[in-house]
């Protein structure tokens, strides 16, 4: 890939990005939509965890895929108990650092 197509590609990205927040700045969210924008990170969090987990490509162990397993499940109930966001992150980095130290 030439570095023309990568430039164009990135100023694309970039554009695309923008578009967004340039036309919609000044106009306040829909409340049904604004609900809908705040619980995107919980949704994706997991998600992607999930993706890691159950890819089977990924080069992990059967256990280290349980535990993240495990993890998401636990995300999912604190997000479901309407606990912090903050929380939800906490439990899921200490599980990644326990899968971490378990497998060295």
């Amino acid at each position: 890939m030439s570095w023309t197509v990568l430039v164009v590609l990135a100023a694309g990205t970039l554009t695309l990005k923008a578009i967004g927040p340039l036309l919609f700045a000044r106009r306040p969210l829909p409340p049904s939509l604004e609900e809908t924008v705040r619980a995107l990170p919980l949704a994706i969090y997991p998600a992607l965890v999930a993706s890691a987990t159950l890819s089977s490509d990924g080069g992990t162990s059967a256990v280290e895929r349980l535990i993240s397993a495990g993890a998401v499940l636990v995300l999912l109930i604190l997000v479901r108990n309407k606990n912090m966001f903050g929380v939800a992150m906490i439990v899921g980095a200490a599980v990644t650092a326990l899968i971490r130290f378990l497998t060295g």
